[in-house]
């Protein structure tokens, strides 16, 4: 069967999805991945062949004003990052603020993402080239446009909590007790999209949810929102990786990494990173913290147990390490359960906050709130990760759970079913009922 794989426009979305593009691929499936030009090269550079969709620059893609374009997507997205998605605040779980996020989340990321340009040339690709299945990154809806517009199968890749769908639920749930007819941003917006290309179809819901889930993440993480959901282990990707030197000897004690992506900055972090080394100075471990070319030249001097990288891939450093402490990216965090790797995640926003809690609740890890951090609650939760016996046991318990699902070439079976019983399913009849979870 032919499978287009449709990737937001970063390379840690699209990684999440290399694995399994590639298990369809070695499994005799043709397989093609469609994004902004801007990801071209990660595509290519996995093996994989790319169908670059709209234009580059995506974030400022509108030729009249791209410097207002781009605040409202920044500010947009700020929005939607420091939304309350773990319900703390229940001032912000009513129904005027769930479809104020709807709406800023649809202008500022989905729609942005999924533009006009980027559509047009998905949707012609898709009715040249006739997919079987699409496959789509969990924000990414064109995928769900155009595999609807084309009669293809699709489902959602979800690589993190489902804490969008959660919330969509809810605000469906209080939209559904309203007098009258109500407003829904993301049907409205699906719904103009799909009819531009098939204009006898309208949205449903299976454009926000797929009609099925795959899901990369372990079990014990997933929420229970009523869906069709299929696991699958993860599998690292971490992009062209060259083993250093160093790392292929035995640490001469333990190692802790430390890594908040290549510019070493934290959103709403009190402190810099050079103060971040400093407060582990004197711990009896080398911190291996990954930084940029760029951040490593104005940061100064680092402590002795400091070992300055750029980068090293994750998938060889992380067994070799006793904890690592991040700010919840995606691969990240992955790569740390499948090895049984306990870890400090210092949450910002978005979905960090659910994740890191689900860390600290089955027991492999801490965290500790990236806006009200500080050095010593840092070096302290650091010092119970590598003296605690109890986190390494929880985290070979979460990498026994990983182990257990299906690899990415183990679930090529089920996809073949599934994409054969959903192909051509472009009809407005209603998806499968989808149930409303309640919180815990």
């Amino acid at each position: 069967m032919k499978v287009l794989f449709v990737s937001f426009p970063h390379h840690t979305h699209y990684f999440s999805m290399v694995p399994l593009a590639s298990a369809l691929r070695t499994a005799g499936h043709e397989v093609r991945v469609a994004s902004h030009p801007d990801l071209t090269e990660q595509i290519t550079g996995a093996g994989l062949t790319a169908v670059p969709v709209g234009t580059p620059d995506w974030y400022f893609n509108d030729p009249h004003a791209p410097e207002l374009l781009g605040q409202i997507l920044e500010d947009g997205s700020a929005h939607v990052q420091g939304f309350d998605f773990t319900r703390d605040d229940p001032g912000q779980w009513t129904h005027e603020s769930l479809l104020a996020l709807e709406n800023i989340a649809v202008a500022s990321l989905y729609a942005s993402v999924s533009n006009d340009t980027m559509l047009d040339d998905l949707v012609a690709y898709a009715r040249h080239w006739r997919p079987d299945l699409v496959i789509w990154e969990q924000h990414t809806f064109a995928g769900a446009v155009a595999a609807r517009a084309v009669g293809a199968a699709h489902a959602r890749l979800l690589h993190g909590v489902d804490i969008t769908v959660r919330a969509r639920q809810e605000f469906l749930r209080l939209t559904a007790a309203l007098p009258g007819p109500a407003q829904d941003p993301t049907a409205e917006w699906l719904g103009r999209a799909v009819r531009r290309y098939a204009p006898h179809l309208g949205f449903t819901e299976d454009m926000v949810t797929g009609r099925w889930t795959i899901d990369i993440t372990p079990p014990g993480s997933r929420l229970d929102l009523g869906l069709r959901t299929v696991g699958v282990r993860h599998v690292p990707h971490n992009g062209p990786s060259v083993v250093p030197d160093w790392l292929r000897e035995p640490a001469g004690r333990p190692r802790v990494c430390l890594t908040l992506g290549l510019s070493g900055e934290l959103d709403h972090a009190p402190f810099s990173f050079g103060a971040l080394l400093d407060g582990l100075a004197g711990l009896d471990a080398e911190i291996v913290a990954t930084l940029g070319a760029d951040a490593r030249d104005q940061l100064g001097p680092v402590p002795e147990n400091v070992r300055l990288v750029e980068f090293v891939p994750l998938n060889d450093l992380l067994p070799t390490c006793a904890a690592v402490v991040h700010h919840g990216g995606i691969g990240t965090r992955a790569t740390a359960e499948l090895h049984g790797v306990p870890q400090l995640m210092l949450p910002y926003g978005w979905d960090t906050v659910a994740k890191a809690r689900r860390v600290a609740e089955l027991g492999h890890g801490l965290y500790l709130p990236a806006a009200g951090l500080t050095v010593d609650a840092l070096r302290t939760a650091v010092e119970r990760l590598l003296t605690e016996e109890s986190f390494t046991k929880a985290a070979d318990r979460v990498r026994a759970e990983i182990l257990a699902e299906p690899t990415p070439n183990e679930a090529v079976r089920e996809l073949e079913r599934l994409t054969a019983e959903h192909t051509g399913q472009t009809t407005d009849a209603p998806p499968s009922t989808v149930t409303t979870a309640p919180f815990a």
